[in-house]
């Protein structure tokens, strides 16, 4: 079987042709798929390999697990509510940190966004999105799996984001100077099963001005709870 390779990304190098030797069971399927699909093989062999190198070589160095929704579920009605918060916060710091760093090594925002979309696509265990509107970046977490899932990942986002405040650590600092690309501030906004980011960036880095007066009080609406003042100064142990 040949292969042609290809980038998808806006600028797109040159595609390269190489041979694959495949099981005359596993090249039926394959047809079989892409049939179904109304693709072409070559098309289907791309993003497994894709995958292998994106997703499975490093969720196997990882240890990344998959199961069904309705356990994560299950297993998060026995959480309390500002655990289920410190657990998002302690995954990130020891599990989804160092998985986002061996893709990319860059200072800021960029291994962390990475890092969502690749769970997002092949994790599949929320869908995952973004937007910018002149300095202002919207990222968008829709999981589907409740109330306490959104403050897992409040506290995931609240402790990846914060670690792009130049060490600051109060999120209703206004800073009076940042570095190209850095966060300066953000705040998160809730629903029971979405967990939406507005960050506002160093408009050097995005050649806009700066939001108005979005972020001069940061609040996380939790759920339909009352809306509270959150900083990221958490001294809660975190696991």
């Amino acid at each position: 079987m040949r292969i042609m390779s290809s980038s998808s990304r806006p600028h797109r190098v040159k595609s390269k042709t190489f041979t694959l030797h495949l099981d005359s069971g596993i090249l039926e399927k394959l047809t079989m798929e892409a049939e179904e699909q109304g693709l072409s093989v070559n098309v289907i062999a791309n993003r497994a390999l894709k995958k292998h190198v994106e997703w499975d070589a490093v969720s196997r160095r990882f240890r990344v697990a998959s199961t069904f929704s309705s356990l994560l579920v299950k297993l998060m009605t026995w959480v309390p509510d500002e655990d289920a918060r410190q657990l998002g916060k302690s995954q990130w710091l020891h599990e989804w940190r160092a998985v986002a760093a061996s893709y990319n090594q860059e200072h800021g925002i960029e291994p962390g966004i990475r890092i969502l979309e690749l769970f997002s696509r092949y994790g599949r265990r929320f869908y995952f999105d973004q937007a910018t509107i002149g300095s202002t970046r919207i990222l968008t977490l829709l999981h589907g799996l409740g109330r306490k899932w959104s403050l897992f990942y409040e506290g995931l986002l609240e402790t990846m984001l914060s670690e792009s405040l130049e060490g600051e650590g109060v999120l209703e600092t206004m800073l009076s100077k940042s570095l190209e690309g850095d966060v300066k501030r953000f705040s998160l906004t809730s629903t029971d099963n979405q967990v939406v980011a507005e960050i506002s960036m160093d408009p050097l880095k995005n050649l806009q001005p700066p939001a108005d007066d979005i972020f001069k009080r940061i609040r996380i609406p939790l759920g339909r709870r009352e809306r509270r003042t959150y900083k990221s100064a958490d001294l809660s142990p975190i696991a």
